[in-house]
């Protein structure tokens, strides 16, 4: 999907910061290039009270199509994907 789209890579620096809004849409590709939709970021509350960051994806198929159901995926897991961020209208 994304190579369709031709889209252009950025790269952030350690200490930048990206609103939760701006990762709605984007599109996640893991190492082995299955792509997701981020479709939202949530909180998990461990049983020891700390915080851990939930990536929410829908994964799409061989077709480009979305699949049924949601994926989340802890932010420590996120080592070696890449996230393309997509314009948002104003």
């Amino acid at each position: 999907r994304s190579k369709e789209q031709g889209g252009r890579r950025m790269k952030l620096s350690p200490n930048s910061t990206v609103s939760v809004d701006a990762l709605k849409g984007a599109i996640v590709t893991n190492e082995h290039g299955s792509e997701f939709k981020c479709i939202g970021l949530a909180l998990n509350i461990s049983p020891t009270n700390l915080l851990e960051p939930i990536l929410h994806v829908e994964e799409y198929d061989g077709e480009g199509e979305l699949m049924e159901g949601t994926i989340g995926v802890r932010l420590t897991n996120l080592k070696n994907w890449t996230i393309q961020l997509q314009p948002h209208d104003q």
